[in-house]
């Protein structure tokens, strides 16, 4: 009996200790395949998880001067983790380690440490730099830090219409970050580097040193703003409107000369580096995208056009009864009951008072076709091509659709709806010798301008200096605000009513150049629905472009023409 289970014993030892070896052989081969001869595939498999992109950013937008409007900023976030903590290190070690740094509450981060989350506790974000760096020299295994980036708009408020704002949590952009975003993108091709747990990089035979050791960012986009001219603006504007109880406005510099935009201010405005706050409202700049009536200031389009188109000459008078009837629509004279029936006034005169009528005479003078397509090449119906998003059209009706009141009407700036920059471009156009060109914010290269900014002749050099004569000498004349200390000046106010309201509220404009001896910046100011009582383009907007006029040409240092007689 004994020996028949010691043999039944023996055999099942035997069959174990077969099983087991068989096992035993197995795992061995099995290792040895996946240690020496499939190595390759966990090699790429380690490689990968140690291995990252470089941190890249997103390029600096500058003012012409270098002044950083918008700068990526890289901020820090604190986390513990409690699968981690050590019993010589409780919370309570760890947030007396921990509060210098995180500049918290000892019982705070104690109570945060806590925390019945498992796997992760944010302590802290948008932490500095240095804060950062204190920790890691602490060599706390229980905390990790993560790197944020976020856009940071060091001027604040400051062009705020024009920059835009970018969001790295949502990938959403306006303005220059929107239509430059390509641009200041990060590099595509930044490489990859191995990092240690630590996040210091591994270094071997194939790290190209060049690579990891440069700063990978896009590429900075330099504005033609000149910020200083862009805050007086932006200050000037904002006091004038709270002044005047006004709804919005905006005002617009440009260099005549190049199309280039000196500073583009609008209100109401926003703080990028709180974008989720501000209304709509504030976000849109509302004389890029919507339209309204110029008023008298397009009498300098007018005129142009009649002389351009020979019509008239700069001698020439036109009828002035100070008012009339269309269509049974009436036009009027704001002047009527000074001036009740002026008779036969000449261009100046027509600028200086501002005549409806006359304005009206001249347009009727006009062929529909011509006086459409010359209006057309100045820039209205159409975009201007300025490099920002969400630009309007404006509104320029078809020749064909031009009752008679609608013709007279246009020569005085009620017929079309038009944008601030179409009516500034087309203003810089007479200034600059008859040539329109783009007009633009960014500040391009040699090599990329032809592809970003086109030119045209709208009217000839002869006739963009008769009407430079004809408004200069229109605003001598006068007692206006826009007759300057240091510069002659070729400007026109407008007034336009507003299809709401009654026809209570109003646009009131100011448009011009300086100097008239050779004209180099014109100014565009556009205020809506000003609640002061005596509410014109006069009024309401002359004061402030005097006052900006006055400022942008020191700031500038252009030299007065006060003395010259080559207008």
């Amino acid at each position: 009996m004994d020996k028949d289970l010691n043999e039944k014993c023996n055999k099942r030892i035997c069959i174990i200790q077969g099983l087991v070896t068989v096992v035993f052989v197995l795992l061995t081969g099995w290792l040895f395949l996946l240690q020496v001869l499939d190595i390759n595939s966990y090699k790429v498999e380690g490689i990968a998880t140690r291995s990252s992109n470089n941190l890249s950013l997103r390029g600096n937008i500058l003012d012409r001067n270098g002044i950083k409007l918008a700068t990526d900023e890289l901020t820090y976030e604190v986390y513990a983790h409690p699968l981690m903590y050590s019993p010589k290190r409780p919370p309570e070690i760890l947030a007396e380690i921990l509060a210098p740094a995180l500049e918290m509450p000892r019982d705070e981060i104690i109570s945060k440490l806590k925390s019945k989350k498992i796997n992760i506790i944010t302590l802290k974000k948008e932490v500095s730099r240095q804060s950062a760096e204190k920790i890691g020299k602490s060599g706390l295994r229980e905390i990790s830090m993560g790197t944020i980036k976020r856009r940071f708009y060091p001027q604040g408020n400051i062009a705020s219409n024009i920059v835009g704002f970018y969001s790295y949590m949502s990938d959403n952009s306006i303005g220059i970050e929107n239509t430059a975003g390509d641009k200041l993108q990060s590099p595509v091709n930044t490489g990859s580097v191995q990092r240690k747990a630590n996040g210091d990089i591994i270094f071997d035979f194939n790290t190209d040193v060049q690579n990891v050791t440069k700063k990978q960012k896009g590429e900075d986009i330099t504005l033609t703003l000149d910020a200083s001219v862009q805050y007086i603006c932006e200050k000037e504007l904002e006091k004038r409107i709270k002044e005047t109880k006004a709804e919005r406005g905006a005002v617009i510099v440009e260099d005549v000369t190049n199309g280039e935009i000196l500073a583009y201010a609008s209100y109401p405005n926003f703080n990028p580096n709180k974008f989720w706050e501000a209304p709509m409202a504030a976000m849109k700049n509302w004389s890029l995208t919507d339209i309204y009536p110029p008023g008298s200031t397009f009498k300098i389009i007018t005129v142009a056009t009649a002389l351009d188109l020979g019509v008239l000459n700069e001698y020439s008078k036109v009828p002035d009864t100070g008012k009339m009837v269309i269509d049974r629509y009436k036009i009027t004279n704001h002047d009527l009951k000074e001036r009740p029936n002026p008779g036969m006034i000449t261009l100046d005169e027509l600028f200086e008072h501002s005549s409806n009528v006359g304005a009206a005479n001249i347009a009727l003078m006009l062929d529909k076709e011509a006086y459409y397509n010359k209006l057309y090449e100045f820039g209205f119906g159409r975009e201007t091509g300025i490099d920002l998003t969400a630009e309007s059209i404006g509104m320029l009706p078809k020749p064909k659709n031009w009752y008679k009141s609608r013709h007279a009407t246009m020569g005085y700036g009620y017929g079309a709806s038009v944008t601030a920059i179409q009516m500034v471009s087309a203003v810089s156009a007479v200034a600059n010798g008859g040539v329109w060109i783009t007009p633009h914010v960014i500040k391009y290269s040699a090599k990329e301008l032809p592809n970003h900014v086109q030119t045209r002749q709208v009217v000839s050099p002869e006739t963009a200096k008769t009407v430079t004569r004809l408004l200069a000498k229109s605003i001598a004349r006068g007692k206006t605000p826009l007759n300057l200390d240091k510069y002659t000046t070729c400007a026109k106010t407008g007034t336009s009513r507003k299809q709401v309201n009654n026809g209570r509220d109003v646009y009131t404009s100011a448009i011009g150049y300086f100097p008239a001896t050779n004209p180099k910046i014109a100014i565009y100011v556009v205020i809506d629905s000003p609640k002061t009582g005596v509410d014109f383009g006069g009024t309401i907007a002359s004061p402030l472009f005097r006052k900006i006029a006055t400022e942008v040409g020191t700031l500038l240092n252009i030299p007065s023409d006060k003395d010259s007689n080559n207008v």
